[in-house]
């Protein structure tokens, strides 16, 4: 499907008549390593492509443009959008970040189950593969801009508690959070009335065990 406008598209604007877009070639090492606390492939670890280790190191280099604040992502209820304008302080920053997104929407799409013992991204995963949602990065200069526009309440809730979630802990450099509770909310919400049963089921067959060292997001 394409792309809603929103209010994000004006951020797109302003970018480009400032700056040269920044396509997102190939990074350098990151010297990440795998990790069971940071969850990922199926065996729980996090591959090195995904960059979490990277950003959570690295957390406090992106803020919202022209702030130190954490990024935090605006909210189009009527078109069951939301947008980030993120800004770094290196073309590496944003490329790390951009890269990031890419993996993870790539790794559900095509069935993975990144951080499967998080309630909120296996919900997100199951949305995925649905195709309720689509998710747009663009890099300019040192700036990420994050689109993502759900086909529906219920998808547009999860991604409202996902971006919630990522913007309060994972900017902070707290990547070993769990974010089930989130999650749950959201399906036991009205919006999610008629896909509960099918989101439950998709949980149920594929939720591990939190492995030690994970809190729970309160």
């Amino acid at each position: 499907m394409k792309m809603k406008k929103s209010t994000a598209a004006g951020y797109v604007v302003t970018l480009c008549s400032l700056l040269a877009l920044a396509g997102c070639g190939g990074g350098g090492g990151n010297g990440n390593s795998a990790s069971n606390a940071t969850g990922g492939n199926g065996d729980g670890g996090a591959p090195t492509e995904s960059y979490i280790d990277y950003l959570a190191s690295h957390h406090a280099a992106y803020t919202n443009t022209g702030t130190a604040e954490n990024p935090s992502a605006r909210f189009e209820d009527t078109s069951y959008s939301l947008s980030w304008l993120i800004a770094t302080q290196t073309a590496e920053q944003a490329e790390n970040l951009q890269k990031h997104i890419e993996f993870m929407g790539t790794s559900m799409a095509n069935g993975g189950n990144p951080r499967e013992w998080d309630k909120l991204f296996l919900a997100d995963a199951y949305m995925k593969t649905e195709h309720r949602y689509e998710t747009r990065v663009s890099v300019s200069g040192y700036n990420v801009l994050v689109e993502k526009v759900a086909t529906d309440a219920c998808a547009y809730q999860l991604l409202k508690a996902h971006a919630t979630g990522i913007s309060g802990k994972f900017f902070e450099g707290n990547i070993k959070v769990d974010f089930s509770p989130l999650a749950e909310a959201v399906i036991a919400s009205e919006a999610c009335a008629i896909d509960r049963s099918a989101i439950e089921t998709y949980i149920a067959a594929r939720l591990k065990p939190v492995p030690k060292g994970i809190q729970k997001n309160t």
